[in-house]
């Protein structure tokens, strides 16, 4: 298992100037098209292999999703066992799968998901702009890509997140649609394949739904506008994308409702979170944006660059006096439209969480791709521009980097040089629990420190792993605290951590936040429960029955 250290020089200059060689590869019309994007994501993995490696958690999220999916393996059914809140169940059912190759429920896990996530979606991005603006300026949207999330120390853009599924469901619809755009007969399978994707992202994250219904909308566009199909012909594929469009959120619900958590489901996740955030100034948090990017450090270097190419590209295009075909204007009104609902989306909460930037990858990269097409990169000129604003770009992460370096801050915050190999770190407190508990047994935290279940291997005894939506007032405040106390009857776990204090995310004042603000969980918790001790500034509850039979070693 390699390891990384803080400064870790010899390994970033080498891996830093493969960067330089895939540009170089981008505009070489000799090099194939497959050893070009097989390089981009080896490129892309080496960039990442820093924070991939590092067993720890890049984001809180992480510990979350990671801890849903070692729970869903115990009790696979959502919304009894587990809550996402405003992640969808298949990111917690994703992290599933590699368990099933042997792999562990940990971080390092987590980060290799990603990154495969990650190039999955760049490559259909990358496929569907070479479809639309050709194979050399499609190779040239997609470096920036690779460098900015590669060489980003941002941790946004490095751990597992909740909007990975439902980019790639999304990017795989792009992929699809631009396919159909070429077809002279619009295949139903297609059709069909796109309408189950589609439906299928509001599983992954219900907030990027405006943006599967761009892709819904100009699916239908196009078949309506094909000529040489008949009215019932085009009605009957418009029939089909809708059947397939529904057919995963019925199966959802026809799922919720014989394990019985239909309830939960509409209430928790529909309801719950269209309540999200509801009071949000959307033309305030538009208005945001500048500051928005900025949050996302190198991010706001990249969309920069891509309006500064797309302005030269159209400038270029109109003093041309290109025309435009049915083709072409289908789109352009495709992707700006993909931009308006990609703002609206991750604007409508007003977090402004720097993950939820993943959205924008695909109106960026096609923005990009159809700034160097208009710029002619298949002329020497025009590859002259490319290659140096692109040199550019890349130069900035270079300059970036030697300036840490020299100003001794971190070039990998990431490090993993005493992490002893494959080995999740245990906490004092994981170390405490697992004194009363053994890995498989169910915990219950209370606060935000959801490591400990990833820590210790225990599946959660609560669906709400992280309970601020229990402690914090908002207008579901009574569903969610009389859940907690339902899930945590039902289960009493052996073992209860009121995680409330100085080691907490955002509950931090034991005396206003800790467990005993709901009553019948304070009571629950004093009449079968023994406080243990106070690790870390972390407060440890047994189950009686656990006390009893045991003599943990102090």
């Amino acid at each position: 298992m390699p390891h990384f250290d803080t400064y870790p020089t010899v390994y970033w200059l080498p891996v830093y100037a493969l960067c330089w060689v895939l540009l170089w590869l981008a505009i070489r019309p000799q090099t194939n098209q497959r050893f070009f994007i097989a390089s981009a994501l080896l490129a892309l993995f080496l960039l990442r292999l820093p924070s991939i490696v590092f067993n720890n958690e890049i984001n809180p999220d992480e510990s979350q999703m990671i801890t849903q999916a070692l729970t869903l393996r115990y009790d696979p059914v959502y919304f009894r066992s587990v809550d996402g809140t405003t992640g969808g169940p298949l990111d917690s059912y994703f992290l599933i799968i590699p368990s099933f190759i042997g792999l562990p429920f940990d971080f390092i896990t987590a980060h290799l998901t990603a990154f495969g996530l990650v190039a999955v979606c760049f490559w259909l991005l990358f496929q569907t702009a070479k479809r639309w603006f050709g194979s050399k300026a499609a190779r040239l949207a997609l470096l920036p890509l690779i460098f900015m999330f590669g060489l980003t120390q941002n941790g946004d853009f490095l751990h597992y997140n909740s909007e990975l599924i439902a980019l790639v469901l999304l990017s795989w619809s792009y992929y699809l649609y631009a396919k159909l755009l070429a077809d002279r007969q619009p295949s139903l399978l297609r059709i069909g394949l796109i309408g189950l994707l589609l439906g299928m992202v509001p599983f992954g994250k219900l907030q990027a739904v405006p943006l599967a219904a761009v892709v819904g909308l100009f699916v239908g566009i196009t078949i309506l506008l094909r000529q040489n199909l008949s009215v019932q012909a085009k009605v009957g594929r418009i029939a089909l994308l809708g059947v397939c469009s529904a057919a995963f959120p019925l199966l959802v619900i026809f799922l919720t409702y014989i394990n019985g958590v239909y309830n939960d489901f509409i209430t928790f996740y529909i309801i719950g979170n269209f309540r999200y955030a509801g009071n949000t100034d959307q033309v305030k948090s538009l208005l945001r944006l500048p500051e928005f990017f900025q949050r996302g450090s190198e991010f706001d270097w990249l969309v920069k660059f891509v309006v500064l190419v797309w302005i030269a590209g159209f400038v270029a295009a109109v003093r041309r006096k290109i025309r435009f075909t049915i083709e072409s204007v289908q789109i352009a009104a495709f992707i700006i439209t993909l931009l308006i609902a990609t703002l609206f989306a991750i604007t409508r909460t007003g977090s402004e969480y720097v993950h939820y930037l993943y959205f924008l990858t695909g109106p960026l990269l096609f923005g990009l791709a159809y700034g160097w097409q208009q710029l002619q990169t298949n002329e020497r000129t025009g590859q002259w521009i490319a290659l140096g604003a692109t040199a550019v770009f890349l130069l900035l992460f270079g300059i970036q980097t030697v300036q840490n370096y020299i100003q001794k801050t971190p070039m990998n915050p990431y490090s993993s040089e005493w992490q002893n190999g494959w080995v999740v770190q245990q906490s004092s407190v994981a170390k405490r629990v697992l004194t009363y508990a053994r890995p498989g047994e169910k915990l219950a935290v209370w606060g935000w420190r959801c490591d400990y279940y990833v820590q210790t291997q225990m599946p959660q005894g609560v669906a709400e792993n992280h309970t601020i939506r229990s402690a914090f007032n908002h207008p579901m405040l009574a569903d969610y605290q009389k859940r907690y106390v339902s899930d945590f009857i039902r289960s009493t776990p052996p073992v209860f951590v009121d995680a409330v204090g100085s080691q907490n995310l955002w509950m931090n004042d034991r005396k206003t936040q800790g467990h005993e603000l709901i009553k019948p969980l304070g009571q629950f918790v004093s009449a079968h429960y023994t406080y243990v001790g106070l690790v870390n500034d972390t407060r440890i509850y047994v189950r009686n029955d656990r006390v009893a039979g045991l003599n943990p070693k102090q």
